[in-house]
């Protein structure tokens, strides 16, 4: 067994929600492009980024997490509709010329800003360094070789808008994955619920 390892703290995407994302992979599919494309059981959107961590710094994630938690639950409670989050528009990471990540994009979620900061804020005291411009995303897939760029602008420029649906943040998971040949494997350390 490692000493360390690489973990993250993650929404997993409502499997209703699955087939829809299917389908706009299947649209890249069809352009000329390398594109390594994010299994659907690996659908997910980062809430923090640990890196490689030892068995310490888990229980310390576990309890800062816990924590936040804690201090929200009531909120989600009186408040359901602040906890759906709308999937809408894709768009490419770093910037539109040099592009390295296809994602999908998520309507503004003051409940999630503020989850994502509180964490943040917690995380900080562990040791790890504050996100500076965090922005909630679904990545589908990674780009490895753009053979017919006009091609892929072109796509994106007809997506750019679409609204996928609707999901419900009612849980967040501690995940590790381990680096394969074939791709990341993921499994839950822990997953907490907002409802329990």
């Amino acid at each position: 067994m490692p000493n360390d390892y690489r973990c993250f703290l993650a929404i997993d995407l409502e499997s209703v929600l699955i087939g829809k994302i299917e389908e706009i992979q299947k649209e890249f599919k069809q352009t000329t492009n390398n594109i390594k494309y994010v299994e659907k059981e690996n659908l997910h959107f980062t809430l923090k980024f640990f890196g490689n961590i030892n068995k310490n710094k888990i229980n310390n994630i576990t309890e800062a997490t816990n924590k936040v938690l804690a201090n929200i639950k009531t909120d989600t409670t009186n408040n359901p509709k602040e906890t759906q989050l709308t999937l809408k528009g894709i768009g490419t990471f770093p910037n539109k010329n040099y592009m390295k990540i296809l994602w999908i994009g998520t309507e503004n979620n003051r409940f999630l800003n503020n989850l994502q900061k509180e964490l943040d804020l917690e995380f900080e005291k562990l040791g790890f360094k504050m996100e500076k411009n965090f922005k909630t995303h679904l990545t589908i897939g990674r780009i490895r070789n753009l053979k017919n760029k006009k091609e892929f602008k072109s796509k994106i420029e007809e997506l750019k808008n679409i609204k996928i649906g609707t999901m419900s943040i009612s849980k967040i998971s501690f995940k590790m994955s381990e680096l394969t040949p074939t791709g990341p494997i993921y499994s839950n350390i822990k997953v907490f619920n907002f409802n329990s």
